[in-house]
């Protein structure tokens, strides 16, 4: 669904604003072709647009704010919002309301710090002018077939990119509030929307070499794409963790190759190094959510929000149990979609559910199987390894790390 708001000065505002509903019967391009039909009809007659989701929302105070944020500023072409989640009513939704409300405004506000007036979009929530996307987004059909080819899913980076390009500011108020968005209602409905964006963002790569763009927009087409490649990536990597543990526990390592050797080689071991990767990586998961929760401390505000420091230390820990558990899920679903896109499957643009999540049983057999063999697997590969690497260890008198048996 596409909204539009026509805005008036309240002392110029004399009844009822009218609304209007429209419904295109050929929905070509989806969302970004609703958008462009519009104004090319009836955008000559706006200076601003406000972009809403049919499950997001703004409060009147906000929209009389972002108009004069972008009034104020002759050089913006669009100013967005935090939009923070609402109506939750699940636990994967719930999870994602909490998330979202202790660490987005923290996040946002670095955002908005580094990438100044070449801030990003994400479709709405969000004040456009309409001249400069009326000039600038114009969007291209990509060479080729889908899902790589055609019209481009991930429409708002690419709208972005294109303004910022034209000399447009692209602007975000992070600690703007009245702004609203629903989420999906379990995880299935989520990977599903994912879906859609991992072949948004795949499509990117045909855009990303594109003439003119400034570099703080092509670094956003790459984290983009780069945030669907490693989860392949990172499955890669526990497999071959995997299977060289196995390899190092069954099959007996030649310490003398053939040919003239004066020392035996002993299998290559760094557990310091590998401790380091764990810390590291460790610390780019938490940290931000650490540091959201001492923010949340210190603001008293804020922290009744959250029913008190203890309540949202819990609140943290619970978030990060259920996301720890999430994370290898989303893993096999993205890269499974990674794998399909680039074999040319193509996602197509399904509806979002918004009931309280209940999935069939049928469907989560269906969906979690192949996850669920994956995981038995993974968990026999490490047990296997594990115990009986930890018995020789407490039964050797040199420790874990040493070569010798």
């Amino acid at each position: 669904m596409f909204r539009t708001l026509t805005l008036a000065r309240p002392q110029t505002l004399i009844g009822t604003p009218r609304l209007y509903y429209r419904h295109r019967a050929d929905n070509t391009a989806r969302k970004a072709g609703n958008i462009s039909e519009w104004i090319t009809r009836f955008g000559a007659v706006y200076d601003f647009m406000i972009v809403l989701d049919a499950d997001s929302l703004m409060s009147g105070q906000t929209i009389v704010r972002l108009v004069h944020a972008i009034e104020t500023n002759p050089t913006a072409g669009l100013v967005q919002t935090l939009p923070m989640v609402v109506n939750a009513r699940s636990l994967f939704s719930r999870v994602q309301q909490f998330a979202g409300r202790l660490y987005g405004p923290m996040i946002a506000a670095g955002v908005a710090w580094w990438h100044g007036s070449e801030g990003n979009y994400w479709g709405h929530n969000a004040i456009i002018r309409v001249k400069a996307f009326a000039e600038a987004a114009a969007l291209p059909q990509l060479r080729g077939r889908k899902p790589l080819g055609g019209h481009i899913l991930s429409h708002d980076f690419a709208e972005a990119a294109l303004m910022r390009r034209a000399g447009w500011g692209i602007y975000m108020l992070p600690t703007l509030g009245g702004s609203y968005e629903e989420v999906p209602p379990s995880l299935l409905d989520f990977a599903a929307r994912d879906r859609r964006w991992c072949q948004g963002n795949l499509q990117h790569l045909a855009v990303v070499p594109a003439r003119g763009l400034h570099w703080v927009s092509r670094l956003h087409f790459m984290v983009g794409i780069g945030a669907y490649l490693t989860a392949p990536l990172w499955l890669l990597f526990l497999l071959l963790g995997m299977l060289i543990s196995l390899q190092a526990r069954f099959v007996r390592p030649e310490y003398f190759p053939k040919g003239f050797s004066l020392f035996p080689t002993w299998p290559a071991q760094d557990p310091v190094l590998a401790i380091w990767v764990f810390v590291a990586t460790m610390g780019l998961l938490l940290l931000p959510k650490l540091l959201s929760l001492v923010l949340v401390w210190m603001r008293r505000s804020e922290r009744r929000e959250f029913g008190g420091a203890l309540r949202a230390s819990a609140g943290v820990i619970a978030e990060i149990i259920v996301s720890a558990l999430m994370a290898p899920v989303m893993m096999i679903f993205q890269s499974i979609a990674v794998v399909e896109i680039l074999a040319g499957r193509d996602s197509g643009w399904q509806t979002q559910r918004r009931d309280d999540g209940t999935v069939e049983r049928r469907e989560l057999y269906r969906k979690y199987g192949f996850p669920t063999l994956c995981g038995v697997a993974m968990a026999a590969s490490a047990y296997a390894v594990s115990r009986p690497f930890c018995s020789g260890c407490r039964r050797s008198s040199s420790g874990c790390c040493s070569p010798f048996p």
